[in-house]
């Protein structure tokens, strides 16, 4: 997702702005999919109310998440086919209205252009998180090894939070706000959201690991 915020110091071009769709959309669905397949199988192995224990294998949960990326694939395609069919009447790139000149020229933002289409991603996404968050609730009293179900939680929550803040001010406003400030709000939640998850997810289990050793150190030294 980080992608999408590096291809921002590019020039922009058509060919730009039908690539950050697919840079973002394509990595939160791999980060955040894989995150809520996670919590999904906590609440299907801890759950008691079932004589039978289910498990749900890793193979089981790459295919759910193959099966995913192949819907975001399908959407993305429909978003870029209609996007070319935009251009028909109109660039991709924002062009602002420059205030100093006298014949209200238009400069390019070095954005790409505000679509209604970006709404229902931005929805799709909030959806997915939300479930994710369910799932959350429901497997509250499962026990994980080095409390892995906090720190997806957290990570799933602090992308819920940052997101919907985001798309909310930049829904109300757009027009006030300049291309820098965009960037710069897009690198922020870029090192809010990606970042973030990124640690909660890999140091908790590297610290487990790195405690591992040293128990095992101190055995040997006994």
């Amino acid at each position: 997702m980080e992608q999408k915020v590096a291809l921002h110091f590019l020039q922009a071009s058509t060919v730009r702005c039908l690539l950050e769709p697919w840079c973002r959309e394509l990595g939160f669905i791999i980060c955040y999919g894989a995150i809520v397949l996670k919590l999904y199988r906590h609440l299907v192995e801890f759950r008691t109310r079932k004589a039978h224990r289910w498990v749900v294998r890793d193979l089981d949960l790459l295919r759910y998440l193959c099966a995913m990326i192949v819907a975001v694939l399908c959407y993305l395609a429909a978003f870029t086919a209609t996007s070319l069919d935009f251009l028909q009447y109109s660039e991709l790139v924002w062009q602002m209205d420059q205030p100093q000149s006298m014949d209200a020229e238009q400069v390019a933002s070095n954005m790409c252009r505000p679509l209604r289409w970006d709404y229902v991603t931005e929805a799709g996404e909030l959806l997915i998180l939300g479930f994710g968050l369910q799932l959350a609730i429901a497997s509250r009293n499962a026990n994980t090894q080095f409390r892995e179900r906090q720190f997806l939680v957290a990570s799933i929550l602090i992308e819920f939070l940052v997101s919907s803040t985001f798309y909310i001010l930049r829904f109300w406003y757009l027009e006030e706000f300049n291309p820098s400030t965009l960037f710069l709000a897009l690198f922020v939640r870029s090192q809010l959201t990606n970042t973030v998850t990124l640690g909660l997810i890999f140091l908790p289990k590297l610290w487990y690991q790195h405690k591992q050793l040293l128990s095992r150190g101190f055995s040997l030294q006994l």
